[in-house]
């Protein structure tokens, strides 16, 4: 089985510099994991050894050009990491919402141009342009026309967290809007990074009612944390098929995230899509 993680940002030039890497010990302190070594070496070669030791083959870099102190990390770096290492990283476009939307399909062009990008990624609620705070805001239908033009999924991620670390609203982690968006883009392929946590039953009836819309808890989808419990229900009975494994690193460990989902319940059916075969579908790599 091909471990896929879906979300994973490795120690790139820009990243290292930024929270996950600078300020990510309070998420270990909280649930008792040590922090992976590459963490601190920086290194993706030991990124990779941490990866092979957990029995991940892929991961998957998403996009970020989002508000400070969260950042902008640059495409092209993105891009280099694919480039050194193409049978293990794949990337998905990150956009600067705060950018004309010509700029926004430019890059989206630009970048699926290089190889090893399989998808977009947009962050609303936490874009450098603040008014631009809900998916669906109509000034984001061209790139979502543009995704669905092409055939390729893009991410939308949501969580207070992102809001606590920019002091925006926290009600705009909420996935409500995104059942408009699925609405009006039924053949748009919608996988949301964090799952909109805490707003997990909000999250999951959103998913109930829209059949393009993926979850992927990641970090949020270990038994100690409120609402995992929800989530796992519902992958189990009904998303079997639109649910995706990601550890969020480095705010969690690979070998300890995947003992986590190891141990929640899952059927040996519902695990391996969960953790492989629905991320590869998701990206056109099945």
């Amino acid at each position: 089985m091909q471990i896929v993680d879906m979300r994973l940002r490795p120690p790139l030039r820009t990243w290292v510099g930024k929270l996950q890497f600078t300020r990510g010990d309070d998420y270990y302190q909280k649930l008792g994991y040590d922090r992976p070594a590459s963490t601190r070496t920086q290194s993706t070669a030991d990124l990779l050894r941490e990866m092979d030791d957990a029995g991940v083959q892929w991961g998957v870099i998403m996009g970020r050009q989002s508000e400070e102190p969260l950042g902008v990390i640059p495409n092209d770096e993105i891009a280099a990491c694919i480039e050194q290492h193409p049978d293990r990283f794949v990337g998905w476009v990150g956009l600067d919402l705060s950018q004309p939307m010509d700029w926004c399909i430019e890059e989206i062009d630009r970048c699926l141009k290089k190889p090893g990008f399989n998808g977009v990624s947009i962050e609303p609620p936490i874009s450098k342009d603040p008014s631009i705070h809900s998916p669906a805001d109509r000034r984001l239908y061209p790139i979502y026309d543009e995704c669905v033009r092409r055939g390729v999924p893009i991410n939308i991620t949501l969580s207070s967290q992102l809001q606590a670390r920019l002091g925006r609203p926290y009600e705009d982690s909420s996935p409500i809007p995104l059942y408009q968006v699925a609405k009006d883009f039924p053949k748009l392929v919608i996988h949301v990074a964090h799952a909109a946590w805490p707003y997990v039953m909000d999250m999951i009836g959103v998913g109930f009612v829209c059949p393009n819309v993926w979850l992927s808890p990641d970090q949020y989808m270990v038994k100690r944390l409120p609402g995992a419990e929800e989530y796992v229900k519902a992958v189990n009975n009904y998303f079997s098929d639109r649910a995706c494994f990601g550890t969020a690193y480095p705010s969690r460990p690979h070998r300890h995230m995947v003992r986590e989902y190891e141990e929640l319940g899952f059927s040996p059916e519902v695990f391996e899509k969960v953790m492989s075969k629905n991320a590869l579908r998701l990206m056109n790599m099945a």
